[in-house]
């Protein structure tokens, strides 16, 4: 139950940003700039595949770990395209009670990860290895690209 209710939080305080957000006119400098974010969870949705894609994080016997495309460079590439979307249609209508709700987005999302993780890692012996070389929430780049 209370993971139902965490998914129900994700998407009402996602929604409440979304609707909140100056659409008129047409906010296109936000949208450009939430791009990567859009592109980050539309390629996590077709690393996984759209039939396989939950909203619920449990990890059944049919879960697989996927590690490469976006889930190369971030564990859970649809929550960080999700909060990078969102931040963007917080500007220029930035009031007290959108960044509360974008904070608690981020609260959600990452108890879900969390959550997740002790599945993934549970089910999954690799998945601690993979923990330590893949960023959460925000991307950890290959120490190539750092350099």
């Amino acid at each position: 139950m209370v993971l139902w209710s965490l998914v129900a939080a994700q998407f009402v305080l996602a929604a409440a940003i979304v609707l909140s957000a100056s659409w008129n006119p047409v906010p296109w400098l936000q949208l450009l700039l939430a791009v990567p974010g859009i592109a980050l969870a539309i390629s996590a949705w077709a690393a996984v595949g759209l039939r396989k894609l939950r909203v619920h994080p449990t990890v059944t016997e049919k879960t697989t770990l996927v590690t490469s495309g976006p889930y190369a460079i971030v564990r859970h590439p649809m929550y960080s395209g999700l909060l990078w979307f969102t931040l963007m249609l917080l500007f220029p209508t930035i009031t007290p009670w959108r960044v509360a709700a974008w904070v608690a987005l981020t609260a959600v999302l990452v108890i879900k990860a969390n959550y997740e993780e002790k599945m993934m890692s549970a089910r999954f012996p690799e998945y601690p290895h993979y923990m330590q070389t893949v960023g959460g929430l925000i991307p950890k780049f290959p120490k190539i690209l750092r350099d």
